[in-house]
């Protein structure tokens, strides 16, 4: 990556927001586009960056953070503090800020994009239940890239649809997915976590209060129903502690986990791997393989993952006890919305 395709990744992120339902954050990217297309300040700021995969979201969350700070320049723009939902003139303001203090800007656009989406948890848990039903044992369970461990928690929210629903019902965090199709398999598998474990470049400790903005600044403005549940997932997250390494994934693999007898061990990951070079998911894979060879009937050993697949997000489970399994859960958004249950 370089500079030369700045300008066509910010017009793809700027589709892609349109397409996944936030007309604000589109709009801004699409200013803030044909402002670098005019050799301003912005240009400036990303032509410092050319590595940056996604340089649009960072610039759009760096602003979002500004407004949920109070910069009164633009939340009167940002939806998520009650402002008129113009993406437009937020670019306006946001550009303003930009030149004259480019420092302030810079320091929050060059944090890494951690959204930690909970509404991720109801893949997770379906792809649970499946293991669960499968060996009948508690769960030890190991997220790779889990930024602030909402997802981690997954077991303590409650799920709601139509048709089917699991979890306590006075939890801080209930799901609502919107759902195409289906409904997901072995909800009445008993299910038990007796571990959860983490590991991050860069973790988010949900007690530090600028820290907890910075994952609510990575939420598209106008989709507040998302930070309504990024909120609540926070509120839930007080009662249940969870430890997060500030480590690489290689090494935390190698010296955390260890498949044993009378529990399942998981390794999990969500919209991971489009963050890593194609090296770095060879990795990955090749860790989880070293691990696969230990796994026994007694001592199994499952990746479940929700990860990119042909333009959808695809959950998918593969077990090793000796033989192997492997069932795809559904496929969905990003934001797993969208649901088809297979």
């Amino acid at each position: 990556m370089g500079m030369a395709d700045i300008a066509d990744r910010l017009e793809l992120q700027a589709q892609a927001c349109g397409s996944m339902g936030s007309a604000f954050t589109a709009a801004l990217i699409q200013a803030a586009l044909s402002d670098y297309r005019k050799d301003g300040k912005v240009r400036d700021l990303l032509d410092s960056y050319p590595h940056y995969p996604r340089p649009g979201l960072n610039l759009a969350a760096a602003l979002h953070y500004l407004a949920l700070e109070g910069e009164s320049t633009l939340s009167k723009h940002y939806p998520s503090v009650g402002g008129d939902g113009d993406g437009l003139a937020a670019w306006s303001a946001g550009q303003s800020i930009l030149a004259q203090d480019r420092d302030r800007v810079e320091r929050l656009f060059t944090r890494n994009v951690q959204t930690n989406e909970p509404a991720r948890s109801m893949p997770i848990l379906a792809a649970s239940l499946w293991v669960a039903a499968q060996f009948n044992l508690p769960i030890r369970l190991f997220e790779v890239g889990a930024g602030a461990g909402l997802n981690l928690r997954f077991d303590h929210y409650r799920y709601e649809e139509a048709d089917w629903s699991w979890g306590d019902a006075d939890s801080a965090l209930v799901l609502h997915n919107s759902t195409k199709q289906g409904r997901p398999k072995d909800v009445h598998a008993s299910l038990k976590v007796i571990e959860r474990r983490g590991c991050d470049l860069r973790p988010i400790d949900l007690g530090n209060s600028s820290e907890r903005l910075s994952l609510q600044s990575f939420v598209w403005p106008d989709q507040t129903d998302r930070l309504d549940r990024l909120r609540a997932a926070i509120r839930a997250a007080e009662d249940i502690p969870v430890t997060i390494d500030a480590e690489r994934f290689s090494t935390w693999l190698q010296r955390e986990v260890r498949c044993g007898g009378g529990y399942v061990t998981v390794i999990m990951h969500t919209v991971v791997e489009e963050h890593m070079s194609a090296n770095e998911r060879a990795e990955l894979n090749e860790a989880i393989a070293e691990h696969a060879e230990e796994a026994s009937p007694r001592a199994p050993l499952a990746h479940v993952r929700m990860e990119l697949n042909e333009g959808r997000y695809c959950t998918k489970v593969t077990a090793w006890s000796g033989s192997t399994l492997a069932t795809t859960i559904c496929t969905s958004d990003g934001h797993a919305q969208g649901i088809i249950w297979m």
